[in-house]
């Protein structure tokens, strides 16, 4: 039998699972339509073991926390109510209800509560970047939203933060409105409420406060899921931290109390954190506002001519004043929510350096170019502007970084955590990462290396065993995105080479055309000299001379574009083998993605290590001897990461790389020469070809000439024009003459004299070779082979 006001396991196809947890005044159960598979969270009024506790003024809140679901608050970050059937259900659910209390119908957040996400190993010190983002943005959309329904929630805390899966992302909403309350005209409430870790101080100093409590309650939890713990001495009690946080300036964002017992106030956000360094600086101003003492002044900045009118669509209420006459001015204007909103809007691009292992981001707008960029890398890492390579991951759309790149293009949305650009040393040869480089180690526990026979406080051996997994979680990290940014360059240097495949082809084209009409001037000039020659047509100490000339000119052109092709030849092949080695280094065991699932560092060890320290914590179970185990960890953690980082195996797939990227680097300088010398040897061939038709021509001439002078009365016969690149067309002038035609004579030719069928048919094969090798030198090479 169950107790009584306890609900049945079964109520039709509905049946009661598990507790998921208490709320302010209500226990939350689970149940599930065995037929839909429809689940719901059921919160009714907790049970009390003794019913005379229960209050009017319990009844009340209640009440007003089911009235304000159901009726009142719609928004995407706060849970909302569901509609169950049948009513029948419904009414069984009453029947055991204490006092006849209504009960809450709440859709199923089955990501549990924040504050499980913060207890998990990883997050010890915080929450990963596009997490944080979510968080906040979700927590300011429902706060401002009961803001706007003047609605304060006074209960803000990791627990009533919970999450609802929505595809491969989760949403979180806001719940548990139990001591949510209207506020009255005055905006003014004097209830102590909420959970003390998160309250606002002045709920204690204050007998009056108004709803910027919420906006102490955010500051908390936002600094909280940034470095894993809450910003005022989280190890002290309410009466002991409150003190402190009254001394603290308007600047300070966090108070820490060292093994000494001494306080120090802090104005930054701890640097183990898992967000980049930009939204880091811009979160500590908004913390400011949110995490100042005087209430009054909390979430406000003071009045500027730039302010603009202070809207209400986004929860903010102007002035701290209130509404004040159109002639007056405020004297401060609220901003807690829009410079949220300003911070998590910009785009903040993401780099990792390959070279020293440090991330590196910069705020990018449409405005910011290559060479702030560069600049700006050069700041942080010290690599000459110069000597800076960018490569890029496979998500992103452009292919290589140029300098008309806008850095804004490369931000990745809602791509937090890895790098959006890599950064490569393009002037160290000797490895891409840096040799010897030093690992970065967190204070804390550099201090207790330095004392570690001391022993440490609870609070003191917390932080230490959280920044020691996130010191050894980072090394792992990091090792990995080494390995990652190296495949992406292998894959960035086999893309370039793989692409200058159809390069190297039209070299060969171009190198082996004119080694085709250097052969096929070999064969005009040889045939020039046999058909010319026949019958001493032309006198023999004359073309004797030319022709050798001819000879001697098409053999010196033949032998230098002979060394091209071969160098053509040689390139081909170092092409092909960079190209293969390219691939043989993308196929290296540390690329495998077998080798990534390896926990290389042993962190899993590291988690059981850490578990069981803080339980020790937990139990108080501590003595001298309690951080000796972390303590190990870290040192077989720097142990292991000199082993990686000397694996001969790591330096020689780096080697691969940069033998790969200074060969095709190399083999690019030679194709642009062979293009270069090809261009200059095409022109020689044209030349070469000109001269040796226009010597043809002018011996035909001469020797025309003095035949006509002999015999004719008329002048020699004129050379054709040729037009280099055009079509020949022999213009030839005639005389009428009444001697007979001697074919071993060239004469004047007319209307009416003798035949030259002979004469063209002897110089026909000369013109119209001429002309194809002086059209065009890719048509020689087609010509020789039809010839062929």
């Amino acid at each position: 039998m169950f107790k009584p006001f306890e609900d049945p396991p079964v109520i039709g196809d509905w049946c009661r699972e598990k507790r998921l947890g208490n709320g302010g005044f209500g226990v939350v159960t689970l149940w599930r339509n065995k037929q839909t598979q429809q689940a719901v969270a059921i919160k009714k009024f907790h049970i009390l073991q003794d019913s005379s506790e229960i209050t009017d003024k319990h009844c009340e809140r209640w009440r007003n926390e089911v009235k304000l679901m159901t009726e009142t608050v719609q928004n995407e970050n706060i849970v909302r109510t569901v509609d169950v059937q049948p009513g029948t259900f419904i009414q069984e659910l009453l029947r055991s209800s204490a006092n006849g209390l209504p009960v809450l119908c709440m859709e199923y957040c089955e990501g549990g509560d924040l504050r499980r996400v913060l207890n998990r190993v990883e997050n010890c010190s915080g929450l990963r970047e596009q997490d944080v983002r979510d968080v906040l943005r979700s927590l300011r959309n429902a706060v401002a939203y009961l803001h706007r329904l003047k609605i304060t929630h006074r209960d803000i805390k990791p627990e009533n933060f919970v999450l609802k899966q929505q595809g491969e992302r989760f949403i979180y909403k806001l719940t548990d409105l139990g001591y949510a309350k209207a506020l009255d005209k005055q905006s003014l409430n004097a209830s102590l409420v909420g959970t003390v870790e998160y309250i606002a101080p002045d709920l204690i100093y204050c007998d009056r406060y108004n709803c910027s409590v919420d906006y102490w309650s955010m500051g908390v939890i936002g600094f909280e899921i940034i470095t894993g713990v809450r910003p005022f001495i989280p190890h002290a009690p309410i009466t002991r931290w409150m003190t402190h946080v009254q001394q603290k300036k308007s600047a300070d964002i966090a108070i820490t109390e060292d093994n000494r017992g001494n306080f120090t106030y802090h104005t930054e956000i701890f640097p183990e954190n898992h967000i980049s360094d930009c939204l880091r600086k811009q979160l500590e101003c908004w913390f400011r506002l949110a995490l100042e003492w005087n209430p009054k002044q909390r979430g406000y900045v003071p009045y500027t001519k730039a302010d603009a009118p202070p809207p209400t669509s986004n929860g903010e209420n102007g002035s701290a004043g209130g509404q004040q006459p159109e002639e007056s001015k405020p004297s401060t204007v609220l901003k807690i929510f829009s410079l949220l909103d300003q911070i998590l809007e910009k785009r903040i691009l993401v780099l990792f350096s390959l070279y020293d292992c440090r991330w590196i981001d910069l705020e990018v707008t449409p405005e910011t170019g290559m060479e702030t960029l560069r600049d700006h890398v050069y700041r942080v890492t010290g690599i000459p502007v110069d000597d800076i390579d960018f490569i890029l991951p496979l998500e992103q759309k452009q292919t290589a970084v140029g300098s008309d790149t806008r850095p804004y293009d490369l931000y990745l949305p809602e791509f937090y955590g890895k790098p959006m650009v890599y950064v490569v040393h393009r002037g160290n040869r000797e490895s891409i990462v840096q040799r010897d480089l030093k690992p970065r180690i967190p204070k804390s526990i550099t201090d207790v290396f330095q004392n570690i026979k001391t022993q440490l406080k609870p609070h003191m051996l917390r932080q230490f065993i959280a920044n020691s997994y996130y010191f050894i979680a980072q090394e792992q990290r990091l090792y990995l995105q080494v390995l990652d940014g190296i495949r992406n360059y292998g894959l960035m240097l086999n893309d370039g080479i793989a692409r200058r495949k159809d390069e190297i082809g039209q070299m060969n084209k171009v190198v082996y055309a004119i080694l085709g009409g250097v052969e096929y001037h070999k064969l005009t000039v040889f045939h020039a000299r046999d058909a010319l020659n026949v019958d001493q047509q032309i006198p023999s100490e004359t073309f004797e001379m030319a022709a050798q000339q001819w000879i001697r000119d098409s053999a010196r052109i033949e032998s230098n574009v002979r060394k091209l092709a071969e160098m053509a030849d040689t390139v081909t092949k170092r092409y092909e083998s960079v190209l293969k080695r390219s691939r043989d280094a993308l196929r290296h065991w540390l690329l495998s993605p077998q080798f990534d699932l390896q926990d290389k560092f042993g962190l899993r060890n590291v988690e059981c290590r850490y578990e069981q320290t803080r339980a020790r914590i937990f139990e108080k179970i501590v003595h001298e001897k309690s951080h000796m185990d972390m303590s190990q960890a870290v040192y077989e953690c720097l142990k292991q990461r000199d082993v990686l980082l000397r694996e001969l195996g790591f330096l020689e797939l780096q080697q691969q790389i940069l033998d790969v990227r200074r060969e095709i680097q190399e083999i690019v300088k030679v194709v642009s020469k062979v293009i270069e010398v090809t261009e200059k040897y095409k022109r020689d061939l044209a030349r070469l070809k000109l001269e040796h038709q226009n010597e043809v021509w002018k011996m035909l001439s001469d020797n025309g000439r003095s035949a006509a002078n002999g015999s004719h009365e008329n002048g020699p016969v004129n050379k054709p024009n040729f037009l280099v690149g055009g079509p020949t067309t022999p213009q030839l002038q005639s005389t009428l003459s009444n001697e007979s035609f001697d074919a071993n004579r060239v004469c004047c030719l007319g209307d009416d004299g003798p035949n030259v069928d002979d004469l063209i048919s002897m110089n026909e094969t000369l013109i119209n070779t001429t002309t194809d090798l002086l059209s065009n030198s890719f048509s020689l090479l087609k010509l020789a082979n039809g010839a062929e």
